[in-house]
């Protein structure tokens, strides 16, 4: 679905999974532009824990943390900041966060992805 996204926008990005996270610890499964996204799957739950978040914030550095979670049965669900969501909220904080289908945050991406560009040279 990421991939899907960034060709139709245009932007020339292709995202693998991160073999590194594997044997480095602090490295995030999959490294888009302006984002570190952790990705968990699990048979039962129907909220993310708070180590899956923790680790997410962790590995993101300066960009902002995604964590992506499926349990069975359930639709795939995003974790992330809410000034990602809105920008009024004002980068910074990890602790304020939403919770959106995939679609939405694919939807979300499209909308502020000039702001995330902006974001980045501003932390730059």
């Amino acid at each position: 679905m990421l991939n899907e996204f960034f060709e139709a926008q245009q932007i020339d990005f292709k995202t693998r999974r991160n073999l590194n996270q594997y044997q480095l610890t602090n490295e995030c499964d999959l490294d888009i532009p302006f984002h570190a996204v952790e990705c968990k799957r699990y048979k039962s739950g129907c909220i993310p824990k708070k180590e899956w978040w923790q680790q997410v914030c962790e590995s993101a550095l300066k960009r902002i943390p995604v964590l992506v979670y499926k349990f069975d049965y359930k639709p795939i669900r995003v974790c992330l900041p809410l000034y990602a969501v809105n920008p009024s909220i004002g980068a910074g904080s990890n602790e304020l966060t939403a919770i959106l289908a995939m679609r939405e945050w694919i939807l979300v991406l499209g909308n502020n992805w000039k702001m995330y560009e902006k974001m980045e040279s501003d932390i730059s």
